[in-house]
């Protein structure tokens, strides 16, 4: 059915959910202005990307604290989009996917590194490209590294297959197209056979797992792999946009692709999803509530840590943050300058699309859906996630707690510096220690650290990088001093090395480093 584009209507339809909730009414003003800059960001992408609809959601410490909604979620109707509405997040269902399979092989019931045929033995049949190829694992089908060819435009339209259809689809695999663990290639298919594979050793379907492992648990009662379940009025309508007119979509029901990207949610429903999935960071004692362990949900950072990000050494694009990025376990994972660690996955059907980013590392997520086929969402979604983690309402992730030998150490080399004799200060070094750099070397250095600097404030705090390992700043009364401290990983008492880097202004105020590390 076709439809006016009634753009006067579909922007005068904006409204603000948890407007009047206590999480909102405890925000300080900056984190108001925060949420305002926010809102102007969403109404902008609304807009720019033709969308009938769109809301978004943000959560911060600890849970949902704000949703705001643009335009109608029926273009013949004018009927307003709400917090309630439901909107198919497509492949944003594939997280959950993951986090079943961990959570069963936390159980001992699957081995991501055994062949995928192992629970699957339709597989066993693959046509291989080469006749050195490895078999398909479980890992390589949550990471996308199992050969399938990429394959949305077709497998969006798969989804109400059913279980004889989908064996069918098995039995007739067309040749991989890179052999398994060569490449990244994003694969519906390959989630799809990760959802039998749950089924098969479950022995129970993809929606009761889902129901009783994540739904149930986590009081989401508006979240269903279902359309018939949702009444018309509760649903946000499919569109496409064509020759200028909204053209409505037709409705793709539940079946053996569920596992791709079926889950049709709320923005309050899907906002307990994400508070709980960020509750898992830090590592670090107390209750673990569930319902899947805290490690079990950090998990999926498995086997692809990420280094970074780093800044080029040269003088040309000093300010640019260079990330590192990886797919795993359903979420694309990027190091972010200011973010820190991002997780993030969009997903596109037609009539919907829709994008999530959680950081971690500052407690803080952003979502968006918008009821458009394939509507780019990851864009604004980015945007506002990287203005939400340099807001107010980011917090820093907490320091490490420092082993007592660190603290102790970081004493000694205060009465060092002072001192100008690096064996003063009741250090306890590792046995590399000298044979490094030498002690007639370090009190030279000292002493001509302490001519160019002047005296110190050796007092400044220790920032920890982790239990065994420090950095710290000393403000001195010609320059700054930088530096860093790191003890043995058998002897926490053990200094192995201690690197100081002193920072100066030159003629014309240009900057000048002095790096203390050489020999």
């Amino acid at each position: 059915m076709r439809h006016p584009f009634a753009f006067i209507a579909i922007i005068s339809f904006l409204t603000a959910s948890l407007a009047a909730s206590p999480a909102l009414a405890r925000l300080s003003a900056e984190e108001k202005a925060a949420l305002a800059r926010l809102d102007a960001l969403f109404a902008d992408a609304q807009l720019d990307i033709n969308a009938p609809s769109l809301v978004y959601g943000v959560v911060a410490d600890g849970g949902l604290v704000h949703v705001k909604t643009y335009g109608v979620r029926n273009v013949e109707t004018g009927a307003p989009t709400t917090a309630k509405t439901h909107y198919r997040i497509a492949s944003m269902t594939k997280m959950m996917t993951s986090l079943l399979v961990l959570d069963l092989a936390a159980e001992g019931k699957i081995l991501l590194d055994a062949p995928a045929e192992t629970y699957v033995p339709a597989l066993a049949d693959l046509d291989y490209p080469t006749s050195d190829s490895r078999k398909i694992t479980v890992r390589d089908l949550l990471h996308h590294t199992a050969g399938f060819v990429t394959d949305n435009p077709w497998a969006d339209r798969q989804m109400a297959r059913s279980a004889e259809e989908f064996d069918a689809f098995l039995a007739e695999a067309a040749p991989l197209s890179h052999a398994p663990g060569e490449k990244y290639e994003y694969s519906n298919f390959g989630y799809a056979i990760a959802g039998r594979i749950l089924e098969n050793v479950s022995e129970q379907s993809f929606a009761q797992l889902l129901q009783e492992r994540l739904l149930d648990p986590l009081g989401m009662d508006d979240t269903t792999l279902d359309l018939t379940a949702i009444p018309e009025s509760e649903r946000a309508g499919a569109y496409h946009w064509l020759n200028n007119e909204y053209v409505e979509e037709p409705p793709l029901y539940s079946g053996a692709f569920d596992p791709i990207g079926g889950i049709w949610t709320t923005a309050e429903d899907y906002g307990k999803f994400v508070s709980w999935f960020l509750s898992a960071w830090p590592a670090r004692d107390g209750e673990d509530k569930g319902p899947m362990p805290r490690a079990l949900v950090r998990s999926v950072l498995d086997g692809v840590f990420l280094h970074g990000p780093s800044l080029p050494s040269g003088l040309n694009g000093a300010d640019e943050c260079i990330m590192s990025s990886a797919y795993s376990m359903g979420l694309r994972m990027t190091i972010h300058c200011d973010a820190g660690l991002i997780l993030t996955h969009s997903g596109g059907f037609p009539g919907y699309g829709s994008y999530v980013m959680m950081m971690p590392e500052r407690g803080v997520g952003i979502f968006v859906f918008a009821n458009r086929t394939y509507a780019p969402t990851s864009g604004p979604g980015t945007d506002g996630g990287l203005m939400l983690a340099r807001s107010a309402l980011a917090s820093r992730p907490p320091a490490p707690t420092l082993n007592a030998g660190v603290p102790a150490a970081y004493d000694g080399v205060a009465k060092a510096y002072d001192a100008g004799d690096i064996e003063s200060g009741g250090l306890s070094f590792a046995d590399n220690f000298f044979p490094d750099r030498s002690v007639e070397r370090w009190n030279a250095q000292l002493a001509d650290m302490k001519a160019a600097a002047g005296t110190c404030a050796t007092d400044a705090p220790l920032t920890a990088d982790g239990r065994l390992s420090a950095t710290f700043e000393w403000t001195c009364e010609d320059a700054r001093i930088v530096g860093s401290i790191t003890m043995t990983p058998i002897d926490a008492t053990a200094v192995q090395e201690l690197r100081l880097r002193l920072f100066q202004r030159g003629p014309g105020g240009r900057r000048l480093i002095t790096d203390f590390d050489f020999h």
